[in-house]
């Protein structure tokens, strides 16, 4: 049988240290004349006598990124060690094996420090929040990402007139450079399910992949061409404009009439973005009286700059249409007073046609439930909201070592707001982890 086992060993920490005493602390070292790359040999040796290992490795890497394969396969007798005064009689410094005891002594102390293994769902703002707390006290964290691109909300959801996307670029790059692993293109539940995750020895999955899922309006002609859901909408703009689909035109073309249902953030986004996409004319309506939209008075304030115009207390009740959409039908809405409770009820008579080429529904988002129905233990909420827990750890769903945050857990929110709750569960995972240790 062939054997390609290393010849070798490495000094045990008792024969490093008996190695570094017998330095002769030359006030001319040769020894680093001798190295190429001018390493601080006796500083180094020095720190490996008075055992403060981390000094050594801290001056050693100053000039050498490859430590350990130096240690093995550099000539030290034609260098360092040849130049050692101790070696004219045969008994130079062994240097090699002191550095390799230090390479190997950087890689115990690496792996010492990591103090679990973590994945992360999703990488919108709750999700990048998450691994980079996590990353900062040394998990190795890994982002599952199902886009081709990290950023989730951040990169495809957010118009970049608000967000540039090498603005996301760079939060990217600052996560990534934390030590954090990207894994993008990869579907959880489809891919991937929790099961097969901790499997692979991850400790602990933090599901962040907030609220892709669109409401539908339930009004007819919703399925025809030219009617779309606006997180589709913003979505398909960015991927155009990052090149990712090719030739494909622009959902919206110049010209178009477009009608956006609904006057939160989400729909104010996509009214914006479709005047950008040089549409005729865009008019938002929303079943709500003005005081009572989800948009805010910055966004709303713009549109309305920009040349969005809004009718509250009113909502598209059919959209018309063969082949394509040609117009849709409004009708005024009220408050009335039913028992205990006040619901909103279209006004009979106040039916008025309106032709238009495109329908942006922003009626409101919900989960994909691809994650839950493929494993077990997760309970949500009869919307599809993941349930989650606030004892004994923040976040943490019904299922051991699963949390979640952010937009899955409840209706959507502010960037701020998924970051904040990002941090929160953080601390819950490091404290679940923690104990687990105990």
């Amino acid at each position: 049988m062939l054997n390609f086992d290393e010849l070798e060993r490495g000094f045990t920490e008792e024969e490093a240290l008996a190695e570094a005493r017998r330095c002769l602390k030359c006030k001319t070292p040769l020894c680093v004349r001798g190295c190429p790359i001018d390493n601080r040999i006796p500083e180094i040796i020095a720190a490996i006598e008075a055992k403060d290992y981390r000094t050594a490795i801290d001056i050693i890497n100053e000039n050498s990124n490859l430590a350990i394969i130096c240690a093995r396969v550099c000539p030290h007798n034609d260098q360092c060690e040849g130049s050692c005064v101790l070696s004219r009689k045969g008994e130079g410094i062994r240097i090699s094996k002191l550095e390799r005891f230090l390479a190997e002594k950087e890689m115990e102390l690496t792996l010492n420090r990591l103090r679990g293994k973590v994945a992360v769902i999703g990488s919108g703002p709750a999700g990048l929040s998450v691994a980079s707390i996590l990353a900062k006290q040394n998990y190795r964290v890994t982002v599952f990402e199902a886009q081709g691109k990290a950023g989730g909300v951040l990169r495809y959801g957010i118009p970049e007139y608000r967000l540039p996307k090498e603005v996301v670029d760079k939060q990217i790059e600052i996560v990534r450079n934390l030590g954090v692993r990207m894994e993008t293109g990869v579907v959880i539940g489809e891919d991937l399910t929790l099961d097969q995750l901790f499997a692979m020895g991850y400790q602990a999955i933090f599901i962040g992949t907030g609220t892709g899922l669109a409401k539908k309006l339930g009004v007819e002609g919703e399925q025809l061409p030219g009617a779309m859901q606006a997180i589709y909408f913003l979505e398909t703009v960015s991927l155009i404009r990052e090149g990712s689909l090719g030739e494909r035109p622009y959902p919206v073309l110049p010209g178009d009439r477009v009608v956006v249902v609904g006057a939160g953030n989400v729909a104010v986004d996509a009214a914006r973005t479709a005047l950008r996409l040089k549409a005729a004319s865009v008019m938002a309506v929303d079943i709500v009286p003005e005081k009572e939209r989800r948009a805010s008075d910055k966004e709303y304030a713009e549109a309305l700059h920009e040349g969005v115009s809004f009718a509250f207390e009113t909502s598209v009740t059919r959209i018309h249409g063969e082949e394509a959409v040609t117009g849709v039908t409004l009708q005024l809405f009220a408050r009335q007073v039913a028992g205990r409770e006040s619901v909103i009820m279209p006004v009979p008579g106040t039916e008025q046609f309106i032709p238009c080429d495109k329908v942006i529904i922003a009626v409101g988002q919900k989960p994909f439930a691809r994650i839950v129905s493929t494993t077990t233990g997760i309970k949500t909420n009869d919307h599809g909201y993941v349930i989650t827990e606030n004892e004994p750890f923040y976040g943490m769903t019904t299922r051991k070592g699963v949390f979640a945050a952010g937009d899955v857990v409840h209706e959507p929110q502010t960037v701020i707001l998924a970051m904040r709750e990002g941090r929160r569960v953080a601390e819950a995972i490091d404290a679940f982890l923690q104990q687990g240790k105990s």
